[in-house]
Formats: C-alpha cells, sequence, structure tokens
C-alpha cells in the first residue's frame, strides 16, 4: 500500500504539472532556464531542493550509526552558510555573466576552451552524483515497500521513470512548480514520522528508553550534536564546509534555478526560507535513524536500512507511504535537476556552441529531451551495481568541482589570468586521481579523503601563481568599469 500511495501522489503530480505547464514551454530557452520570468517563491523551490537528495537524508542518516546526531552539523553548515552565500552573492553573479551554463561562464571569463574542457568533464561528474541519488531512490521504493519489488531492476527503473516524468515536459519550470509542493511535503511528511514515532514510543519507554540504550553502551555522545571528535571534525564538518561552498556553487543544478528569476531581487527574497528548509529537511531523518539503531530487532537489518525498518514496525501502511513520499521528494528533485544539468550543458555547450552554432531553437528543444532519455539511460547499470556508501561516493565526485570554483572566485573577484586558471585546475584534478588510487595508508582514515588534497592544490596554485603572474582585473570589477562606461556614453548623448 505505502509503495501504491508514493507512486500515485508522484505520477499524478507530474502528470498533472506537464498537463498544466506544457503549453507555457515554446522554446528551448523556456524549457532549460524557465524563461526567465518567474518570482522568488518558484526561484526558491527550484533552488532549495536541488542540493538536499540521498545527502541529506540516507547518507546522513546512515553515518549517524557511528557519528552520532553531530551529522546535522553537514544540514547546518549546508543552510546556514551555503545557501546564504550562494542565493546573496554567487547566485546573482552567474546570472550578470549572462550565460546559460556554469562552463560557459567559465568561457567568458578564462577563454571558450577552458570553458569547453569544464563541459566534458562536468555532465561526468554530475551524472557520477546522479548515479547515488538513482540507488537511494530505489533503496527508498524497495525498503520503505517491504520488498514488494525487487531492488533490481524494478524499482531502479522505476526511480528513473519517476526522475524522467520529473522534468520531461516542462524542464525546469516543471521542477520549480514540483519542488513547490514537493519541499512541503519533504519537511511535512518527514516530521510527521517523528512526532509518529514519539506517540509510538509513549508506551515503549519514551524517548529516554533510546537516550539510556545509548548511555548504557557508552555512547551517549551520539545523542549530541556537540561531539566535536576528530572523526567529526575531519570527515563532516570540514568537508561539508569546502564541498557545499566550492562543488555545489560550481554546479549547474545549483545555476540553473537563477535563470528563472525575473530579477536578482527575486534570487535574493527567499534566502530566508531555503536556508531553513534545508537545514531542516536533514533533522527527522537522523532522529528516526537514532531511534531504530537503539531498537535491536531494527538496528539489526544496519544503518541503511534502520529508517525503513523502523517504519514498517512502527507506522500504518498510510503513514508508511506519507514518510516514503517526502524521501522521494528530496532523492528525485535532486536526481531530476542532476539530469536536466547534464543534458542542458552537453547540447547548449557541446552540440551547440563547440559543434553547432547555428543550431535552431527547435532542435535545441527536441535534443535536450532525447538527452534526458540517454542520460538516464546511463544511470541504470552502475545504479545496479552500487554497492558501496553513498557518502563516500559524494565526497569524491564532489572534489572535481572544488579547483573550478576556485579558479572561478579568484577570477571574479581578484584577478583573471588564463594560464593559472588552466594550470590550478589540472593540478586539483591530478591531485583529485593521485588520491584516489595511492592515497598514502601511514594517514588516519578521517584525513584520506580526495578533498584535502584537491583543496590544497588548488589554494597553492590558485593562489601562488596570480601572485607572480600579472592578470586583469577581477571580472565583476570588469562588469562595473563597462557600466560606468555605458552610462558615461549614455550621458554623454
Amino acid at each position: 500500500m505505502a509503495l501504491i500511495i508514493a507512486i500515485a501522489y508522484f505520477l499524478l503530480l507530474s502528470v498533472g504539472t506537464s498537463l498544466w505547464l506544457k503549453k507555457r514551454v515554446k522554446s528551448g530557452s523556456d524549457f532549460v532556464t524557465g524563461g526567465g520570468t518567474l518570482p522568488w517563491p518558484l526561484v526558491t523551490a527550484g533552488f532549495v531542493l536541488a542540493p538536499l537528495g540521498s545527502g541529506h537524508t540516507l547518507s546522513l542518516w546512515e553515518s549517524s550509526a557511528d557519528i552520532g546526531a553531530s551529522v546535522l552539523w553537514w544540514a547546518i553548515m549546508s543552510g546556514g552558510i551555503f545557501v546564504p552565500l550562494f542565493l546573496l552573492w554567487f547566485g546573482p553573479w552567474f546570472r550578470r555573466l549572462q550565460v546559460q551554463t556554469f562552463p560557459e561562464g567559465m568561457g567568458r571569463i578564462f577563454g571558450e576552451k577552458i570553458g569547453w574542457m569544464i563541459s566534458a568533464v562536468f555532465p561526468a561528474q554530475l551524472m557520477g552524483i546522479c548515479i547515488a541519488e538513482v540507488s537511494a531512490t530505489a533503496a527508498a521504493l524497495y525498503a520503505l515497500g517491504g520488498g514488494a519489488l525487487p531492488l533490481a531492476p524494478h524499482c531502479i527503473l522505476i526511480a528513473v521513470a519517476l526522475t524522467i516524468i520529473y522534468i520531461i515536459a516542462a524542464g525546469l519550470m516543471q521542477v520549480a512548480w514540483m519542488n513547490l509542493f514537493n519541499a512541503t511535503m519533504l519537511i511535512a511528511g518527514s516530521f510527521m514520522a517523528v512526532f509518529w514515532t514519539g506517540s509510538w514510543l509513549a508506551g515503549r519507554g519514551g524517548w529516554e528508553r533510546i537516550s539510556d540504550f545509548y548511555a548504557s553502551e557508552g555512547a551517549g555522545w551520539k545523542t549530541s550534536v556537540f561531539n566535536f571528535s576528530p572523526e567529526v571534525i575531519f570527515t563532516l564538518i570540514f568537508p561539508c564546509l569546502i564541498l557545499t561552498v566550492f562543488m555545489q556553487s560550481a554546479s549547474q543544478v545549483q545555476n540553473q534555478p537563477m535563470l528563472m528569476a525575473r530579477s536578482e531581487p527575486d534570487i535574493r527574497r527567499g534566502v530566508f526560507w531555503a536556508a531553513l528548509i534545508n537545514s531542516f529537511a536533514a533533522y527527522p531523518w537522523v532522529i528516526l535513524a537514532l531511534v531504530g539503531m537503539a531498537i535491536p530487532t531494527v538496528a539489526a537489518g544496519g544503518a541503511k536500512l534502520s529508517v525503513p525498518a523502523l517504519a514498517l514496525e512502527a507506522f500504518p501502511p498510510w503513514m508508511v507511504g506519507i514518510l516514503m513520499i517526502a524521501l522521494l521528494a528530496a532523492t528525485l528533485s535532486t536526481t531530476a535537476g542532476l539530469i536536466l544539468a547534464s543534458s542542458h550543458i552537453i547540447v547548449h555547450d557541446i552540440f551547440k556552441r563547440a559543434c553547432n552554432p547555428r543550431m535552431s531553437d527547435r532542435t535545441f528543444l527536441v535534443l535536450t529531451r532525447v538527452m534526458i532519455g540517454v542520460c538516464a539511460v546511463l544511470v541504470i547499470i552502475p545504479a545496479l551495481k552500487l554497492g558501496s556508501p553513498v557518502f563516500s561516493i559524494f565526497m569524491w565526485t564532489f572534489s572535481f568541482a572544488i579547483p573550478v570554483f576556485g579558479v572561478y572566485l579568484i577570477g571574479m573577484l581578484w584577478k583573471v589570468n588564463k594560464y593559472a586558471a588552466w594550470i590550478t585546475i589540472s593540478a586539483g584534478y591530478a591531485a583529485n586521481f593521485y588520491w584516489t588510487f595511492a592515497s598514502p595508508t601511514w594517514l588516519p582514515s578521517y584525513l584520506s579523503l580526495n578533498l584535502y588534497p584537491t583543496t590544497f592544490a588548488t589554494l597553492l596554485f590558485g593562489i601562488g601563481l596570480n601572485l607572480l603572474l600579472p592578470g586583469e582585473p577581477g571580472y565583476l570589477r570588469q562588469l562595473k568599469a563597462r557600466e560606468a562606461a555605458s552610462g558615461r556614453r549614455t550621458a554623454e548623448a
């Protein structure tokens, strides 16, 4: 019943939104930018669920088995630092570049060749994250559905199909409207599950039973967010600061909704709600996981299944269905954004700008829809084979954007030097690959993450080379100078 409720909800929402919006999409630009006419609530909705996904749900509740409630610092800092930085500054900066994709923006600043190189790398990086999201969606369908359908291939195929209908009719505009509904379902459904769990625990020792369990195991620290062990600091807090700011700020998934806005104020106005939703979305899943791992019959299935196992034991079928809708609201919105962003970069930057600049708008729209299908198919086989923890996949794929955004930040605020940009990105990628296949074994596990050497190489070469080499002023200063010159010419005329 839970599986039917969740699938029916997303089918009705997707089909209804598609029928309503399809006539509004009259061009390829409308499909990938939303027409640039949407007000701030839709801009906020289009943005806010994109960075959530299994990163704020499954990966955090899975990690909480080892780190405890401290995993919530990922959500606290993501909502409290990344979201304000992006909506108040980084997003409006991208809009000022007057481009459609982040790689195109890098080409605008540092030359087209570097933009094309990033256009070739970023879709693969985004697809790596997409594979993890599809796997998480399929796992939710399987586990919360009580194993009614096999994980592979049935649940994975359903996850991909639901992703396609999330975007195929109206693209980014469809994402914005569906996210508006799904943000509500994500927060309301997951917190409803926490309240229901409290009622269920009332006759079984209450919340005290959970805290007493961890205290008796010598792990009372797991119920506190203020456990600042080296593992928490170096595998969670520092990675969150680096990856959310540097990776997600360079991601086409985050920047694309900025193209929907009527103006820069429409980007900034939703910052409070976006920060609140981004942070609060993670809390229920971690709470449910900590409860589940304190119940022997639930914990026996392992950390990854702790929330589904708790739900199947404690909730009625309709409540399990609502919880599944809440979880899929996070994973499907992120997966759909990843596939749309990858398709947009491939068609706009490679097929159109690099291969066929005279491509018609009709061809662009058709190719983008076809590429959505191609990208969706490409994630199926790896998703069928995925067995490693979702969190580790995020850590690896996110690292590819660190040198790109580092160079972008330097170029926007400080200095533009094409040679320094190329060397810095190359050094960052080299460090990431080296650490993947030959990381030192003598380091503590919490210092062995790829992001540390990648960040070090980015800072060393990015700052060092720009100190040594001449360059043009930061691009923001260039834009201001052009605006001032244009204003003078207008005044003189």
